[in-house]
């Protein structure tokens, strides 16, 4: 749970920041935030992954094993979608939205297979 907490006062630290700070050559104070808001979510995502990963560590095969499998593969992918939307904004190159819009939906389809596979492992 240390992870846990280091992520959730990094998200903090981020949230709190002055959007100056993240105001870098050229960049106006709204592209700024949403780049905080960006990796506060990424660091939410990332700490989801290290704990469904841990829970499926636990497990060793059991029935729900697959199912928090899913849950780690869906966070990895989400964690892809959100450093491709990071790197829209910050203009690192060029990238369609639609990108990153798709890997979210993969992310979500995976997610929610993982929780059907969690819920008719316990039913």
């Amino acid at each position: 749970m240390d992870l846990f907490k280091f992520a959730i006062i990094a998200a903090i630290v981020l949230l709190l920041a002055p959007a100056e700070l993240a105001a870098q050559d050229g960049m106006n104070s709204t592209t700024g935030m949403n780049i905080l808001f960006g990796a506060a979510i990424f660091m939410v995502i990332l700490a989801c992954f290290f704990v469904a990963s841990r829970i499926f560590s636990f497990l060793r095969g059991g029935e729900l094993a697959s199912g928090w499998q899913m849950l780690a593969i869906a966070f990895i992918v989400l964690c892809i979608s959100q450093l491709l939307d990071i790197s829209a904004s910050l203009e690192l190159f060029s990238l369609n939205n639609t990108a990153v819009q798709a890997f979210r939906l993969i992310g979500v389809a995976v997610l929610m297979l993982g929780f059907i596979k969690i819920k008719n492992a316990l039913s």
